[in-house]
């Protein structure tokens, strides 16, 4: 078992070290505290196989095999790793191959792979090659993909580990999974895993079987006409040559729905884990059910009277959560608060779009030789401009006036133009408001196209910028501006600021 370790891997070997159960601490075993059959003395606990390094259980069979197969002089570093997987198996191979020293690996998968699974493979800098027919074909199919990467794997520089057909699959549960419970938990009294290649069960459970005669294995599948990744239904699972038969105690099967739910639910509790490890504990909670209904519970218990009981957790959710909502619907899910605004404000804000007044004016205030139709006279307060900002001409700046006419009319820079939306001074705050929000991104959106026939010319070319009463329509605007190219800004706190600094309030010159 594992050395005393301070889970600080250094040198060379890093990483080799850092995928090397050998040289880790035990994977942890949580009990899950609450569940039907606490009043029966039985203790349940998940055995997190998401806490090895690449996240999933299928990594420690891909390290055994590729361990054999480098021992036995058949790959090196000129080698391809083919292998017919669109999940944990062939992303395991492809991190653990190149920290081995080889090639690559290539991804033999399914053309039913949804696209967010082909790319999460090719994130992972997988080759993909495509197969039709059946997601999960038989390893003797010869138009399948496993047959298929057999075949390829004996060409030149390619090595097909052949998950469903390699000893050293299950052996790598007997090799770590096996003595890791049995050092966690001696007394355990059933064990229950998915089953698809059977590795994890056919290792872990023969393992166990040898630790405790007594052990009950429940091996899960997949209902038939139902998919959970991973696992498989009884009848594809019976194609396969490892000696599962002879580890199994009971057969159980859950559905795709069950699976889900009860990964949903883990995963809300704080175990995360993906839709295999639902399979697992729905496949265990069958067996203690029919067991307790029957009489049986008894048979399990150990001398100190307890029911320990264990079920694997293989990998993390996250790659299914489109899934989820799909298989779940809408209704396992908390609604979204406001979710019309999904389909509007789409564009970055920068905070460096968003200038003062003072700034504002500096640039605008060196162009204008007269502020008389500003409304009423005053004295204009010469404002410096940034010595970071190169003077532009006239015909650079365009001044976007977004108020209604009626308050434009009264007073606005020279030369501005009215973008009249139908607001006014009293309009909620868009950003607070979500009918605001997306009746006014949606007015702007379209009105300020570089297409539109009136402001399009317009804005070719120019710097723009935006006024608004209180700056937060403004801010919409350039948001969208500058997400089609043009250079704009918008006016913190709203032209009234601008008004105040030029001593304009109400039409009048403002008296100190």
């Amino acid at each position: 078992m594992p050395p005393v370790c301070n889970n600080v891997f250094s040198g060379k070997d890093a990483l080799s070290k850092f995928y090397d159960p050998d040289s880790n601490p035990l994977l942890p075993l949580v009990e899950i505290p609450v569940h039907p059959f606490e009043e029966d003395g039985v203790h349940i606990y998940a055995k997190m196989l998401t806490f090895l390094p690449a996240a999933n259980v299928k990594s420690l069979p891909a390290l055994n095999m590729l361990q054999k197969a480098k021992q036995e002089g058949r790959v090196d570093a000129s080698t391809n790793i083919v292998e017919y997987s669109s999940g944990s198996t062939i992303m395991s191979l492809a991190i653990l191959s190149k920290v081995m020293g080889l090639n690559g690996a290539i991804a033999y998968v399914s053309n039913k792979t949804t696209k967010s699974k082909l790319n999460l493979l090719r994130f992972f800098g997988l080759e993909t090659k495509l197969f039709a027919g059946p997601g999960q074909p038989s390893p003797q199919d010869s138009n399948g993909g496993i047959f298929r990467a057999a075949v390829d794997g004996q060409t030149n520089h390619n090595y097909n580990p052949s998950q469903y057909l390699n000893p050293n699959n299950y052996l790598a549960h007997q090799r770590w999974t096996g003595p890791q419970i049995a050092e966690q938990l001696p007394n355990i009294s059933a064990f229950a895993a998915g089953m698809g290649t059977t590795g994890t069960m056919t290792g872990t459970g023969s393992y166990l079987k040898q630790f405790n005669p007594e052990i009950v294995n429940v091996g899960v599948c997949t209902a038939p006409g139902d998919l959970v990744h991973g696992p498989r239904n009884l009848s594809l699972v019976g194609d396969i040559p490892f000696p599962w038969q002879d580890t199994v105690d009971v057969l159980e099967e859950a559905s795709t729905f069950e699976s889900f739910a009860a990964s949903l639910q883990l995963c809300r509790n704080g175990l995360l884990c993906g839709p295999s490890s639902g399979l697992a504990k729905v496949g265990l909670f069958k067996f203690l059910e029919k067991a307790k209904l029957e009489g049986r519970l008894d048979h399990l218990r150990a001398s100190d009277g307890s029911i320990n009981c264990v079920f694997t957790c293989c990998d993390l959710p996250y790659q299914y959560v489109d899934e989820y909502f799909q298989i779940l619907g809408e209704n396992y899910f908390p609604p979204v608060q406001e979710e019309a605004l999904l389909d509007v404000d789409c564009y970055p804000y920068q905070p460096e779009w968003e200038l003062s007044a003072e700034v504002i004016l500096s640039k605008i205030l060196i162009y204008i030789s007269s502020v008389k139709s500003l409304g009423g006279e005053t004295k204009r307060h010469r404002i410096e401009p940034m010595s970071s900002t190169e003077p532009r001409t006239r015909e650079d700046v365009l001044i976007l006036d977004i108020r209604n006419e009626v308050d434009f009319n009264k007073r606005h820079f020279p030369a501005a133009i009215c973008l009249d939306i139908g607001n006014n001074a009293e309009s909620p705050n868009p950003f607070l408001d979500t009918p605001t929000m997306v009746k006014q991104w949606r007015s702007l959106d379209q009105r300020l196209s570089l297409d539109n026939g009136i402001f399009g010319e317009e804005l070719d070319g120019k710097t723009v910028v935006v006024f608004c009463y209180d700056g937060n329509t403004s801010r919409i605007a350039t948001s969208i501006l500058q997400y089609r190219g043009v250079e704009a800004y918008s006016c913190a706190g709203g032209i009234g600021v601008c008004w105040e600094l030029l001593n304009l309030v109400d039409g009048r010159e403002h008296e100190d």
